[in-house]
């Protein structure tokens, strides 16, 4: 992974130095000398924390907090308000602008560094939870538009997910799915077994198969069916079935 990107906003040139100064060694460091030339550094730059002045002309750091944490693109950045100013109600109004944190002038460089540290770990946490959201809406819009029919178990056989084109073809609603087994779906002439028996039996490798299968309203299909195994931690946590009626 590369350096983490850090825009330093303040209109003193002394004050952007010896911040640039402090974490240049383990940033990348983006400098900016107001309010405005902060928005278009944002903007080319997406930095993934901003240090940012009180107390600058034309725009100052409230304006420009506020207009990042109202953005979807920008809110997730991490802002830490940087100022001389002591009294209650001016923490009051960047609390409101959106700050995530403060420093007071003069800035202790060790402060500093840990206050940047702490910001850039939860930065980090809330960036691998979009992706892994991102990857969980992917795979829900696969097998939303899936014509085959996908069961999602843990290892007893509990059914704890069916895509759409399960409940079309078995006739069962979201509610009664997740109260079923699979081996409701198993016709008694079927010789496959997916008792709970069977199932913890063998967990641990991919198998497939033929399925003599019944849906809610008694009609007889004839499926192939595919389980596979889901390892987290090395560990089988689910077994997820692939169903499809032979032709």
């Amino acid at each position: 992974m590369g350096k983490s990107k850090i825009l330093v906003v303040d209109d003193e040139q002394m004050n952007v130095e010896l911040m640039e100064g402090i974490l240049s060694k383990e940033y990348d460091v983006v400098t900016a000398m107001s309010g405005t030339d902060a928005l278009i550094k944002v903007e080319k730059t997406y930095p993934d924390l901003i240090l940012l002045d009180i107390m600058m002309p034309n725009m100052n750091g409230y304006a420009v907090c506020k207009n990042l944490k109202s953005s979807p693109n920008t809110m997730s950045i991490p802002i830490v308000m940087v100022t001389a100013l002591k009294d209650k109600e001016d923490r009051i109004k960047a609390i409101e602008s959106g700050a995530d944190d403060f420093l007071s002038k003069p800035v202790d460089m060790y402060e500093l560094n840990a206050r940047v540290k702490s910001l850039l770990r939860v930065k980090q946490y809330y960036d691998s939870l979009m992706e892994e959201r991102e990857r969980l809406l992917i795979f829900s819009s696969a097998l939303n538009s899936m014509d085959d029919c996908v069961i999602i178990t843990n290892i007893s056989g509990d059914i704890k997910f069916a895509n759409p084109a399960f409940e079309k073809k078995y006739g069962y609603s979201k509610d009664e799915i997740t109260r079923m087994h699979i081996s409701a779906i198993k016709h008694m002439e079927s010789n496959l077994m997916l008792d709970k028996d069977s199932l913890m039996q063998d967990t641990k490798h991919e198998w497939k198969g033929n399925l003599v299968s019944v849906n809610k309203h008694n009609l007889r299909l004839n499926m192939t069916i595919k389980c596979s195994p889901v390892i987290k931690d090395n560990r089988h946590i689910n077994l997820v079935f692939v169903l499809r009626e032979q032709a």
